[in-house]
């Protein structure tokens, strides 16, 4: 892949005025990105180990860490190159200096997977905030029931209360009726008997 140019596209990334530079980095070659590239005979002599053992360890890397140079030697590309100090607890490229435009590179890249990391957080915190909304718009649905069906029976106690008051007053006004009949009876019974009529 050394010299091969991928499609850097980055346009609609806008977090902060840097980061437009990097929308300008169309195409970009590997070489440009990953900047150090070492063979097994480099790596053999810098970590102290035979040409065969580097060679069998270079054969278990991941392929994404394992290429090809323009001369069709075997290179381990810089990922590869930091797995095997992770691997071998060595440094292997301390003195390779690194070109102010590759240290920008990486520098924009981690800025990049910031931000990008920021924007999935706060897009999940987004998700469950309107989780959370959907689920009290739910509530306020059922309390609206609830409320309805509260006020219809208010309603429907209000009447029953008023008939009932109408009722006891139609009975008070036909109990005093009968009242007002039986003294009028019981008048004249004794008004009867006491002038003889």
């Amino acid at each position: 892949m050394l010299g091969k140019k991928i499609p850097l596209d980055l346009t609609g990334i806008g977090f902060c005025g840097n980061i437009l530079m990097i929308q300008t980095m169309r195409n970009v070659s590997t070489e440009d990105i990953m900047g150090i590239e070492k063979t097994v005979s480099e790596l053999a002599e810098i970590l102290g180990v035979s040409r065969q053992a580097m060679n069998n360890r270079v054969k278990s890397l991941p392929e994404e860490f394992v290429d090809k140079n323009d001369k069709g030697v075997t290179v381990v590309n810089r990922a590869g190159l930091i797995k095997l100090e992770e691997i071998y607890k060595t440094t292997i490229f301390e003195d390779e200096p690194i070109s102010d435009e590759v240290k920008h590179r990486e520098l924009m890249e981690i800025l990049v997977d910031e931000k990008n990391a920021e924007i999935i957080r706060l897009y999940s915190q987004l998700k469950a905030k309107d989780k959370q909304l959907a689920e009290k718009d739910e509530q306020l649905k059922v309390k609206d029931v609830q409320i309805a069906e509260k006020d219809k029976q208010l309603d429907q106690q209000q009447q029953l209360t008023l008939k009932a008051m109408a009722d006891k007053e139609v009975l008070k006004l036909e109990l005093d009726e009968v009242k007002a009949q039986a003294e009028e009876v019981q008048a004249k019974g004794f008004f009867a008997r006491l002038f003889g009529k």
